[in-house]
């Protein structure tokens, strides 16, 4: 995983190192266009897509078709369809130095499968929210992104009319996948009644991760059970003495803290770099500018305080805007908090930071609209091939081979399998390791890591299916009203977020970005999701 931070590129940075760590067009329309364009391309690739599909194993049990390894889609037809080649553009620790080893492997099974190839665009982390800002401005052509509340924001784009509707093609092109999933994650992220995102399953179940390197822990004594489920903005005081410790020893290390929705225990309705927010609490969901908030004033001081005190490195780190990852890998980090706390999580955490690392959770977990569509794939309103598309996220989750492939890399090359059925490095795995499980397809495909639990899947299902459900669960926002304010915020976010979480914004400073977002129409965003919000528990 995943981790589920919400902002975009200067702002995007911690928040994203954590995801990764706790793991870690412009074209408009009616709705009338939506449904029509959403039958495709040309006819005769919609009739050859459409016995393709047809044809294929529609098992609706209600599994995640995990043990499929046949690509069921078009597996026996593909000489009926015409070649395609579809463009994906994904975030991730990119570049891989063997990624066009593997990106040719998984073309030839999907090839095979769908008789379609993919020009991957695979963009570092840092550079993506710009770049699919460009592309979907400009009209450049491609079929399918990644998108969410965190990154190439799912409701903005939505807005702008970038996406085209899916409950057609997931219906006939994707069956297996979306009896996979329960109504209540579909329905998540449905925005005027209609599915725009393609939902990669994973932990949805959220509260940050506290990440800590095991090497830390035992030499300075951090009793890891007293700070779980107590982390928060008015408890960061409890880490001070660790910090402390590490920073007399190790004055390069420093503490990365996300600014995560979820750490200040609300719910984001469009995203942290959207003023409005909805308190965990709050049984009146009443929408407030999570920016004015005491929660986010405390955490403010405490990022000034321990600036003063040089735990933070910030002047070192604030020009670096996207390389904090690197120093993670490099043993710098003394602790991360943010994205998801989920069983299994530390396996990742610890490939990420380059040594053993243990978690544990920051918070209680919540079920959250946000927490469904932290991962999504969506299909551009314009691609010329939409059901093939489909064909491609419905191969994704149903072969579990492939998927593999893509994340993990070549078998017994990248990595290898044990006598255990457990996935150890293989002796090649600094060719291709892009540490993103959660990326392209359902998290429960992935192979069981050795040192993670044999029944890892099922206990985050179980963590997922435990959660205490958000009061919001099933609420999407229509950003349509307010796309421009939306934008406008947004940018200003962008402008300071860096500076916020590294602890070297003065309260003058911190006034004037205040004072910059309601210029930009804070009030306004904020009335329209409380209105849409009461118009939907009066619904409810």
């Amino acid at each position: 995983m995943q981790r589920a931070v919400r902002m975009s590129k200067l702002g995007l940075v911690c928040t994203i190192i954590l995801l990764v760590f706790s793991m870690l067009a412009a074209a408009c329309g009616s709705n009338s266009s939506n449904n029509n364009n959403s039958s495709g391309a040309s006819n005769n690739t919609a009739k050859n897509d459409s016995a393709a599909a047809d044809s294929s194993n529609t098992d609706t049990s209600g599994n995640a078709a995990a043990t499929d390894n046949s690509g069921g889609t078009a597996a026996n037809t593909t000489a009926d369809l015409p070649e395609v080649k579809l463009t994906w553009y994904f975030p991730g620790n990119w570049p891989q130095p063997e990624q066009d080893k593997v990106f040719a492997e998984v073309n030839k099974v999907v090839k095979s499968k769908i008789n379609a190839t993919i020009d991957f665009k695979a963009i570092p982390f840092g550079d993506y929210d710009q770049k699919m800002q460009v592309v979907i401005a400009s009209g450049e052509p491609y079929d399918i992104t990644f998108t969410a509340g965190w990154i190439n924001n799912y409701t903005q784009n939505v807005a702008k009319g970038a996406f085209l509707p899916l409950d057609d093609l997931l219906a006939k092109y994707a069956p297996q996948s979306y009896a996979s999933m329960p109504a209540s994650f579909w329905d998540a992220t449905k925005i005027k009644g209609q599915i725009y995102g393609f939902v990669n399953q994973q932990i949805s179940a959220r509260t940050p991760a506290v990440a800590v390197p095991k090497s830390l822990i035992d030499k300075y004594a951090l009793d890891m059970n007293a700070i779980g489920g107590k982390i928060g903005p008015d408890t960061l005081n409890l880490l001070e003495p660790f910090i402390q410790a590490v920073k007399k020893d190790n004055p390069q290390k420093y503490p990365v803290i996300g600014i995560d929705p979820d750490f200040f225990n609300v719910e984001a309705i469009v995203g942290i770099n959207v003023p409005g927010v909805v308190a965990f609490n709050d049984d009146s969901l009443t929408v407030v500018n999570q920016f004015e908030s005491d929660g986010f004033k405390k955490f403010l001081a405490t990022m000034r305080d321990w600036n003063a005190k040089g735990y933070l490195n910030a002047k070192e780190r604030l020009s670096k805007k996207s390389d904090d990852w690197v120093d993670g890998k490099a043993g710098k980090f003394i602790f991360n908090i943010g994205g998801a706390f989920k069983p299994g999580g530390a396996n990742l955490s610890s490939a990420l930071g380059g040594e053993p690392y243990v978690e544990v959770p920051a918070g209680t977990a919540h079920l959250t609209t946000g927490g469904i569509t932290a991962t999504m794939m969506a299909i551009n309103r314009n691609s010329k091939n939409p059901e093939r598309a489909m064909m491609l996220l419905e191969l994704l989750n149903t072969d579990k081979d492939l998927y593999n492939l893509l994340n993990f890399g070549i078998k017994d090359d990248h990595y290898k399998i044990d006598s255990d059925g457990l996935m150890i490095p293989g002796d090649n795995q600094q060719g291709y390791n892009p540490q993103v499980p959660w990326m392209f397809a359902s998290n429960f495909l992935a192979n069981v890591e050795k040192g993670m639990p044999a029944d890892v899947w099922e206990q985050t299902k179980k963590v997922n299916a435990d959660a205490l459900p958000s009061k919001l669960l099933g609420f999407t926002f229509d950003a349509e009203p307010v796309k421009g304010e939306i934008a406008k915020a947004t940018a200003v976010w962008d402008e300071y977020s860096r500076a916020i979480n590294l602890g070297v914004t003065s309260e003058e400073k911190y006034n004037e970005f205040l004072s910059k977002l309601k210029s930009a129409g804070a009030e306004k965003i904020i009335a329209e999701m409380q209105k849409q919000i009461n118009d939907w528990k009066a619904g409810n």
